[in-house]
């Protein structure tokens, strides 16, 4: 039998007749579909934020002949392209999450694309210009074992916007509650930016993290909870975090915004906060104070994603 073999991509396509232009369009929520479990929660959660910002939605899936295998089915049938047949499934894909987006928000503008290539590519090309990037991952408690080999990683490292991840059982409800981390680093300023903006048009609460976990005070190792050079740390991280967080309150009366300082490494209390307060969302800054420069993602970024159990929104 001869073999399948995929001599190159056919040419871009999209719902609107436009190709891949339609869908780099400044302030468009950008969906990364792949025909996982991750699919139905990842789509509804964007169309609900491209529905709640009155931005374009646009729909991707990824073709990579380097790793999707010849299906048995387009073998068996006798198939005159692999190609066409990998093209054609895509769109059915696309085509199916299009009407599942217009079904939850019938006004929606929305168009679809399938770019050759490996998927992680394609997505951070496409972010240019995206108001943001959402991906699936899997289900909590499964994430932080399988993470590091997904499409997931590497768009939250490279994307050029801010990224959303979406485990797989994820419910999308309402923004009720939003935690977002702060640092008094620049990404940390356009996290709490991004999570009161959004809390004041959703209606949700927000508040802010700030954690600490091994200081000196007057050269002794602060470990007395509720002593004198306790208390001087946790009111120095205050006023960290109120540095960062007021002028944007500013900027959005009306939210209901807090700062806590918490004691612990900065992921774990940004994790555990959100778990205490049962969050809709996290939101925290790509790179913080403690990061190396040049660092794309930084390990506090990296572990909420990680660990959070939760949609994380991972700020530039």
């Amino acid at each position: 039998m001869a073999d399948n073999v995929v001599s190159g991509p056919p040419p871009a396509d999209s719902s609107d007749g436009r190709g891949e232009e339609a869908l780099v369009v400044a302030g468009a929520v950008l969906v990364a579909l792949d025909g996982s479990s991750a699919d139905g929660p990842v789509l509804d959660w964007a169309a609900d934020e491209a529905a709640r910002t009155d931005a374009p939605l646009r729909l991707v899936t990824a073709i990579d002949p380097g790793v999707q295998l010849t299906p048995y089915e387009a073998i068996a049938s006798g198939s005159p392209s692999l190609a066409e047949h990998l093209d054609e499934s895509a769109h059915q894909l696309l085509g199916a999450a299009a009407e599942r987006a217009r079904r939850r928000h019938r006004d929606l503008d929305i168009a679809t694309n399938v770019p050759w290539g490996p998927a992680a590519a394609a997505i951070v090309r496409l972010s240019e210009g995206a108001r943001l990037v959402v991906v699936g991952a899997p289900a909590r408690g499964l994430l932080d074992r399988i993470l590091l080999g997904s499409v997931a990683l590497p768009v939250v490292a490279h994307a050029r916007c801010p990224i959303a991840v979406v485990p797989a059982d994820t419910a999308v409800t309402t923004l009720r509650r939003i935690v977002v981390g702060v640092d008094g680093s620049e990404a940390s300023a356009h996290a709490v930016e991004l999570a009161v903006s959004t809390a004041r048009a959703s209606g949700a609460a927000v508040t802010c993290v700030v954690g600490w976990n091994l200081e000196v005070q007057d050269g002794v190792v602060v470990t007395e909870p509720g002593s004198e050079r306790w208390a001087a740390v946790e009111q120095r991280y205050s006023a960290r975090g109120h540095h960062v967080v007021d002028p944007v309150v500013a900027r959005h009366p009306g939210v209901d915004v807090t700062v806590e300082v918490r004691h612990g490494t900065p992921a774990k209390v940004i994790a555990q906060t959100a778990a205490e307060l049962d969050a809709d969302l996290v939101v925290v800054g790509s790179r913080g104070l403690g990061g190396f420069r040049g660092l794309l993602l930084g390990s506090v970024s990296r572990r909420v994603v990680e660990h959070a159990g939760r949609v994380v929104v991972v700020v530039r």
